[in-house]
């Protein structure tokens, strides 16, 4: 008996034949809503390095009109640079919305037999210094346009220069050491203006 019950209650769902669909019901069906428009990722910046002569770095900086620009001298054979430079990093996150523009400028070819592109594109990569990233092709022949740009001691790294929105240096490592506290303050009070 049970086995008859059951199999009219099936009969019933799914129609005599048992291929049927079940009625359709005369209700308004809710509309379909349309999938949402897919968001592409947001892009990441491609980490690249450049190598440049003086006059090159000179037009880089010249380029960022109304912008506040630091830049970092440093190499990666050099400890102290390679210690400071994740602030660095931190700095253009925090500031490059208000006008800072920070700019690296490996000084790896001081040493020349040990230089290798690689490693420097690799320390900026794991760095994430998505920022303008360069070396210098020839300190030692650019020595005289670099002092005049960057100042005398822009072989001492590390060693950062501020240029302030009208493209004048007004701040280099060597001229008075800041903490990393005082060279942010320092960088406000140039955006601020």
């Amino acid at each position: 008996m049970r086995i008859l019950v059951a199999t009219a209650v099936l009969a019933l769902i799914t129609g005599c034949n048992g291929d049927s669909p079940l009625p359709e019901s005369d209700a308004p069906k809710p509309p379909v809503k349309p999938l949402p428009p897919m968001i592409p990722p947001t892009p990441v910046k491609e980490i690249r390095v450049e190598e440049v002569r003086g006059d090159a770095l000179e037009a880089a900086v010249a380029r960022q009109k109304d912008k506040v620009v630091v830049i970092d001298l440093w190499a990666t054979w050099c400890e102290s640079c390679v210690k400071k430079f994740p602030h660095f990093v931190e700095m253009q996150k925090k500031y490059a919305d208000k006008g800072l523009v920070c700019i690296s400028l490996s000084m790896d070819k001081l040493t020349p037999t040990t230089y290798k592109k690689e490693a420097v594109l690799d320390f900026l990569k794991k760095k994430n210094a998505t920022f303008p990233n360069y070396v210098t092709l020839d300190p030692d022949q650019d020595e005289k346009p670099l002092t005049k740009f960057l100042g005398e001691d822009f072989k001492l790294i590390p060693y950062m220069v501020i240029f302030d929105k009208a493209g004048r240096r007004v701040w280099n490592s060597s001229d008075k050491p800041l903490s990393d506290e005082q060279l942010e303050k320092q960088i406000e009070e140039l955006l601020a203006k």
